[in-house]
């Protein structure tokens, strides 16, 4: 089955026309599956979906992952978590990450097994609010001097949770226990700095900018020299997409061979999307974590 797709924007970005994901037709799950190993990142439109169908319609691409912060999840499906500015009725926030910038970054890279998979469900998003932006670290591998690549192919680089707060990305965290028995639940991980998509035989870098926090066998220095230059190539703007949201978005990306970022946004407009987080099936997607998937 071949689905009906249109690009979105100039780069990296691709469209999946006249899907219902809440009742997909036969064949409709394998095809997406198989645009997804290709294209790391997937937009579905005008999607109207409950809590329970986004879990089941998850299920079919990867294991549901359980995300280590509990105050983010869904109380009726932790499966799912809460991205989101609004209060519950007791004055505590509904979910987490609030209306603040949230800069770029790779989730979950801290984990020792990270899931890659992401299915975010835009169910309220402001007009005009916050853009969200992926940049593509395939494309940003296949750029980069040969010379370059071969130095990056052999290096591990070690990931922590929550290292850089300078950067603001844990400004959501409630106190510092809490983030303290985040980081004891998530010792620091190494992972290879360079992923192979095992089906296309790609290559993209994987690294975060803020929480990677070293490179085995390098000295410091060096090791944060690397990782800034990686980042500033990265992020160019030829290799990256901006995405304006519309309630009823559905976004597939795999945060193996894409980096993401937020805008800032006025919190007084609601903002409520709902995510699951995935372990896609190492023969079919590069995997950190996983053993030779380097």
């Amino acid at each position: 089955m071949e689905l009906n797709t249109r690009p979105l924007g100039e780069r990296l970005a691709l469209e999946v026309l006249d899907v219902d994901i809440a009742q997909p037709e036969p064949g409709v799950v394998d095809a997406l599956r198989r645009l997804w190993e290709a294209h790391p990142l997937l937009f579905l439109r005008r999607q109207s979906i409950m809590e329970g169908e986004l879990v089941e319609f998850s299920r079919q691409f990867g294991e549901p992952d359980i995300l280590v912060r509990d105050d983010m999840l869904s109380p009726i499906h932790p499966e799912v978590i809460y991205v989101t500015n609004l209060l519950a009725e007791s004055g505590e926030r509904l979910g987490g990450l609030g209306s603040y910038e949230l800069s770029w970054h790779v989730d979950q890279i801290y984990r020792q097994r990270p899931p890659t998979g992401s299915i975010f469900y835009a169910v309220e998003m402001p007009e005009d609010g916050p853009a969200t932006w992926w940049c593509d670290t395939q494309a940003a591998y296949e750029a980069l001097p040969e010379a370059m690549q071969s130095e990056l192919a052999g290096y591990r680089a070690t990931c922590e949770y929550g290292v850089r707060e300078a950067w603001g990305f844990q400004r959501d965290i409630r106190d510092k226990e809490q983030q303290e028995e985040i980081r004891r639940r998530t010792p620091p991980a190494t992972h290879p700095m360079v992923l192979t998509h095992p089906v296309t035989g790609r290559r993209s870098l994987y690294f975060d900018p803020r929480k990677t926090t070293g490179i085995d066998g390098m000295p410091p220095e060096r090791s944060e020299a690397l990782v800034r230059e990686l980042f500033a190539h990265a992020t160019r703007p030829e290799f990256v997409y901006k995405h304006k949201w519309r309630p009823g978005d559905v976004v597939m990306w795999d945060n193996a061979r894409l980096m993401h970022r937020r805008d800032d946004f006025d919190g007084s407009l609601p903002r409520l999307a709902k995510r699951t987080t995935l372990h896609l099936p190492p023969g079919r997607f590069p995997t950190p974590g996983v053993s030779g998937s380097g």
